[in-house]
């Protein structure tokens, strides 16, 4: 549990992080024991929230004071969130916690403005009546009827699982709808690693399952069976294929598969008594009768081409230090599972640049091909504008919109684009995060990147693999650890024993989470300590300052990011910057060449800009077509002076690739 009071750069500090409990393993709990686990955290807050705590003596207060406190959401992946709050889960047709939206067909509907809340008190009455039923039967059919157990979370006046029960943006978009696009739909992987049966031979219309003529069990099988009727039958072996199709749709029930045949027009001409094998082998004969794989004339994404650019701008692409990497040889079996992070940093920065590099505005094409390529490339670019905005560090009601109306049009164009795509409870609950932007703000405050962090530094500690007994060590080692972090932090703790931090924070830290660069003032003048010492000036920079002897630093830590000179680390030396701290003027790509202090102390940067496009040979720049993708085409030439800029005048870093010898692409890495 992490405190919403405190600041946003220490609120997910490990010390600062509340762990409740670990849950014995090796499995995870059932449904209905998960309540017995998380009763005593949930009676502690409804205490806190009805009657208060008293605190016997706090920072501000030393006579004590009473508080409250509140569960303000729930935030995990989508399986995990329904456990939690025992509702059905994402593959029934109960789909959704937010929204009244029923049955999987409804996955890609886009008319968001017609979806009405789900009712917590509607929610409330069912998940009671679940728990003051009599029997297990009348348990289930209630269950069967309205998706909802009950769970210890009512026991919150408060609670509504409709906005409170959020759509984590790291599940739903970086490990949900990103890798599902790239590997999926533009098959940008090798062969080894995306299965055949994730994909379809063609598109069919099944319609909708009319309410209250089938049970949830059954609804679920005829989503089953049509699934596996538009499945690929590999051409080479065709008999194996459809014996296991047959032996598929014989374990199904025989009400779903009557359904399916009356829905398809193909019942079965038998006089007499009608078997299950009878409408199996009424459903094979018409599968028979369709195409067995896609088509192949559609153009092939995943090409040798493609993939050699993406590895190719991932290898040569100039980054800063704290932008997370991508494995150079994506694509392949050997690059292994891509973490959520790694996926935020290919769909923000490199799949954009290689993809628009090869198919935008100025490349050439056949002209059917170019056409069919554009139209990908514009619906690729829809969902990366949509991640952008979903993962900035402000939010504003205008963002919000901007971030729905991309995500609308990825989803509403997605079977056009992709015939043979399927939908998703992630396409669906997309939606939903514009209402959470706008309830809870930028999604970096209250995503479950850190949580992930978190467990990942408890999985680190050593244990004795004794279930029931390492969940003990497990947490009694965090909590020696937090303490002993916050005793160092104190501002009465020896010199000596703060030396030891470093290796303290490499044990348990997260990874890439602690440098060995000082801490700096957060304000606008960074001051060089007074024993600095002072070094020869290279000429360039003397005619800049007009000094022989200056204090010159390899790298400089400011707001929590690292700067460097281009000599020390190409990547963190790239910066935009307002000239003259003018933040009514257009922003400025420079790569910084020194970093030196003047005679008050003060540090600042020497740098050299990007010059511009020639406006005589001026190239078209295809990335000027996505507006909320902040890249832009320039020179790869350096302006030959020096220039003085304030560290406070820089915004953020840039990314840089060149696309030719003449033209380099420079995305803004700003975290606003």
């Amino acid at each position: 549990m992490a405190c919403l009071n405190l600041p946003g750069d220490i609120r997910y500090k490990p010390e600062n992080m509340y762990v409740a409990g670990i849950i014995p393993g090796p499995k995870q709990p059932s449904l209905k024991n998960l309540n017995h686990y998380i009763r005593p955290l949930i009676n502690d807050l409804a205490d806190s929230w009805e009657r208060g705590i008293k605190f016997s003596k706090t920072a501000c207060y030393p006579d004590g004071r009473v508080t409250r406190s509140a569960v303000a959401l729930v935030v995990c992946d989508l399986p995990a969130a329904r456990h939690v709050a025992s509702l059905a889960g994402v593959s029934s047709h109960f789909y959704c916690s937010a929204c009244d939206c029923y049955h999987k067909s409804t996955y890609g509907r886009v008319d968001f403005e017609n979806w009405k809340p789900r009712d917590k008190d509607k929610l409330r009455a069912y998940a009671e009546q679940w728990r003051d039923a009599a029997t297990s039967a009348e348990r289930e059919a209630l269950f069967k009827a309205h998706g909802v157990r009950y769970s210890e979370l009512w026991h919150l006046p408060y609670w509504d699982p409709s906005r409170q029960l959020v759509i984590d943006p790291m599940h739903c978009l970086l490990e949900g709808l990103v890798p599902y696009h790239t590997r999926n739909l533009l098959g940008l992987t090798s062969k080894s690693t995306v299965s055949a049966s994730t994909l379809t031979a063609f598109s069919y219309d099944f319609g909708e399952v009319p309410p209250g003529t089938m049970t949830p069990k059954e609804m679920t099988q005829i989503s089953a069976i049509q699934a596996l009727l538009v499945s690929q039958i590999t051409i080479s072996d065709q008999d194996t294929c459809f014996d296991k199709l047959k032996d598929s749709l014989s374990h199904k029930n025989t009400q779903p598969l009557k359904f399916v045949c009356n829905t398809l027009g193909c019942m079965p001409k038998k006089v007499g008594r009608t078997f299950k094998i009878d409408y199996v082998n009424v459903l094979l004969d018409w599968r028979r009768g369709k195409p067995l794989t896609a088509p192949q004339d559609e153009p092939q994404f995943g090409t040798a081409e493609v993939l050699g650019r993406i590895c190719d701008v991932i290898r040569d692409t100039s980054v800063p230090t704290w932008l997370g990497s991508v494995p150079s040889n994506f694509g392949e079996a050997s690059a292994g599972t891509l973490k959520a992070d790694e996926w935020r940093s290919l769909i923000m920065v490199y799949l954009p640049i290689a993809l628009v590099s090869l198919w935008g505005a100025g490349t050439s094409h056949s002209d059917e091909l170019d056409v069919r390529l554009r139209v990908v490339l514009d619906h690729t670019m829809e969902l990366v504008s949509a991640v952008y905005l979903a993962c900035g560090r402000t939010m504003t009601a205008r963002r919000a919109t901007a971030y729905r109306s991309y995500i609308s049009g990825y989803v509403g164009k997605l079977k056009q684009i992709h015939p043979t795509s399927s939908l998703r409870p992630n396409h669906h609950a997309s939606f939903h995060l514009y209402d959470y932007l706008l309830l809870f703000g930028p999604a970096h405050s209250w995503w479950s990147f850190p949580f992930e962090r978190l467990i990942g530094i408890l999985q680190r500690l050593p244990i004795n693999h004794k279930f029931g007994e390492l969940e003990n060590t497990m947490l009694r080692s965090y909590i020696k650890a937090t303490k002993f972090r916050c005793w160092l932090a104190r501002p009465d703790c020896p010199p000596a024993i703060q030396e030891c931090r470093i290796l303290f924070d490499r044990v348990y830290a997260p990874n890439g989470a602690t440098d060995p660069l000082p801490e700096d003032p957060m304000d606008d003048v960074v001051l060089a300590p007074d024993s600095a010492i002072t070094s020869a000036v290279p000429e360039d920079l003397f005619t800049l300052i007009r000094r022989r002897k200056a204090v010159l630093r390899a790298s400089l830590k400011y707001d929590g990011i690292i700067y460097s000179r281009a000599s020390t680390h190409l990547g963190n030396s790239q910066v935009f910057f307002y000239p003259g701290g003018d933040r009514s003027l257009t922003l400025v790509p420079a790569n910084i060449t020194y970093i030196y202090g003047t005679l008050t102390g003060e540090m600042m940067f020497a740098v050299q800009r990007h010059l511009p496009l020639d406006p005589h040979n001026r190239p078209i720049d295809p990335f000027s077509m996505y507006s909320e993708f902040p890249a832009k085409l320039y020179s790869t030439n350096l302006q030959s002076c020096l220039e003085k800029v304030k560290v406070s005048w820089v915004v953020g870093h840039f990314a840089r690739w060149a696309v030719s010898d003449c033209h380099t692409v420079i995305l803004s890495l700003s975290r606003d």
